[in-house]
């Protein structure tokens, strides 16, 4: 690549030579919304979603290159850094590797926009869309990071381009700035022209089509297009009081025997083993912990369990009736019960009643909620209901505290996406400051693969160094590397709003700040420190093999 200063003076027109393109593509775009309004308007005209569709994909284009441009003539106004960050965005949109990338994360979202089914409810229609189109975007960023960043210093390298530019023009530690200024800026146009897309085939496209009923047409509104803050139910008491409770009744003989219990499903012939008392209380513990979550979430006919919510004192003072959320359990071949569930307040609020199913809603009395933000209510399965209740292990009773708007929960988790793309720029970096271009993307994509499947990993390697015995060298030594490695970029797997975006769930700021310190300052910034040094130590001018 030449300098910035070369590709300043053979580029210095581009933006007067892209400026028509600029100008043309937003009004060919109010021409096609235009023409929409008027085919949707029409009784004549049964489908207009392919117009729409080709709709938003020109206003996304024009938005793609509006903002190439103004980065551009931003950037101008800069020192070395800006300099550096400009030469890479006119050598990504100049050799038609983001366009092209463009073009592939255009052509997916908008068949998964038009291609579906009209059985399927509009609901799992807007989840399945948001779910992919997260899913794609997040995939074809991170690919266009990962080859732009290692390709961009190593080719130079090798091409001994760098030897006059980063030692007098531009210093080495302000070149390495301008290369991961350059690819968080193209990140942050590609992740907005993703937003601009995602925002309209979801909000106004999918969600727009009939419902199929009014429980469809609830759940679009009251469950994804929406950001709620919801308080998961605690059992009461504690489960961990539970246990240590029952751990308390029970003889040294009986604890082995709940250990070896708890052991038995990996390890058949683990209960033959003696386990010193340590052992025993821990493997009990354990066991005893797993039983009672279990048993907490299920209510036998006759039965009754008790639940608590932390946190909602200022749905005290508001009046309003409080909303909890329910999902029974997934109980393949069995009926939903047909009982009413009768729910009571220990403030003495009025009680409340609800026929579970699947997912629904019931409501309650905030004036039971006591002046510490705390509410406990018990919910009673009928003496001759037919079946057990049983809530999901994973938000199966939530009370609603807040709701939020569906874009500023949508922009918050593509943020997330800029963050820790901004990681994996410096990461390139790093790499092809001392490795070729094929092994430097190897490198970055085993760690991206790593982070991303951390909480699977440390799963699997818990499951394979459950036994007692050491096993081989080399098990013990795969093991203690996928732990340490999988907890170490654990975090990265952590912040993933994608799940909570989908169930109308909200992603707070807070929970973006602990992303941006963690991510965006610990690891971007340890990566920058080490691809600096690295770099200059590195002699330029000595070839590499």
């Amino acid at each position: 690549m030449s300098s910035p200063t070369a590709e300043k003076d053979r580029s210095g027109g581009g933006p007067e030579r892209s400026l028509p393109l600029i100008m043309v593509l937003p009004v060919a775009a109010f021409l096609v919304a235009c023409l929409y309004e008027l085919l949707a308007s029409s009784s004549a005209v049964l489908e207009a979603s392919s117009v729409r569709v080709t709709g938003t994909l020109l206003v996304c284009c024009s938005i793609f290159s509006c903002l190439c441009w103004l980065a551009k003539w931003l950037l101008g106004f800069g020192g070395q850094v800006a300099a550096v960050a400009r030469a890479l965005i006119s050598e990504a949109t100049r050799t038609r590797v983001a366009p092209a990338f463009l073009a592939v994360l255009f052509s997916a979202l908008a068949a998964l926009a038009l291609f579906h089914s009209p059985e399927t409810p509009v609901r799992y229609l807007l989840q399945g869309y948001l779910s992919y189109s997260l899913a794609i975007t997040s995939v074809l960023a991170g690919l266009l990071t990962l080859l732009l960043s290692c390709r961009t210093l190593s080719h130079e390298i090798e091409a001994k381009l760098i030897e006059t530019l980063a030692v007098k023009p531009v210093g080495r530690g302000s070149y390495l700035a301008g290369k991961w200024l350059g690819l968080v800026v193209l990140n942050g146009i590609l992740l907005s022209v993703a937003m601009s897309a995602i925002y309209i085939f979801s909000v106004h496209h999918i969600a727009t089509l009939p419902p199929r009923d009014e429980k469809d047409a609830e759940a679009i509104e009251e469950e994804i297009l929406t950001a709620r803050d919801l308080v998961s139910a605690q059992a009461h008491p504690p489960v961990a009081e539970q246990v240590e409770t029952e751990l308390l009744g029970k003889t040294r003989a009986a604890i082995e025997r709940l250990a070896h219990k708890g052991h038995r499903h990996s390890h058949a012939d683990e209960a033959e083993e003696e386990l010193d008392e340590a052992a025993s209380l821990d493997g009990a513990r354990k066991y005893l912990l797993k039983h009672l979550l279990r048993r907490s979430r299920s209510i036998a006919p006759g039965k009754s369990r008790s639940f608590s919510f932390e946190g909602l004192g200022e749905l005290r003072e508001g009046g309003s009736p409080l909303r909890v959320r329910y999902r029974l359990a997934s109980q393949p071949g069995r009926a939903l019960a047909s009982h009413e569930l009768t729910v009571t307040m220990s403030g003495g609020g009025r009680k409340a009643a609800f026929t579970p199913a699947g997912i629904g809603y019931f409501e309650l009395d905030p004036s039971s909620i006591d002046e510490s933000g705390r509410l406990r209510i018990t919910i009673s399965n009928p003496a001759d209901s037919p079946r057990t209740v049983i809530f999901s292990s994973r938000n199966g009773l939530e009370a609603l505290r807040a709701r939020n708007g569906f874009t500023g929960n949508l922009l918050r988790a593509l943020l997330v996406v800029w963050i820790k793309l901004s990681f994996l720029s410096m990461l390139g970096l790093l790499c092809s400051s001392f490795l070729g271009f094929p092994v430097a993307v190897l490198l970055c994509g085993l760690v991206l693969l790593i982070a991303s499947t951390s909480p699977f990993l440390l799963q699997a390697a818990d499951m394979g160094g459950s036994a007692d015995s050491p096993g081989g060298f080399f098990e013990v030594f795969a093991t203690t590397t996928t732990q340490a490695l999988a907890n170490g970029l654990g975090r990265y797997s952590e912040f993933d709003p994608g799940l909570r975006l989908i169930d109308g769930r909200q992603f707070s700021w807070s929970e973006l700040s602990r992303c941006f310190l963690w991510i965006g300052l610990l690891w971007t910034g340890l990566s920058g420190a080490l691809a600096t040094i690295v770099y200059r130590r590195r002699e330029l001018a000595r070839i590499q093999v």
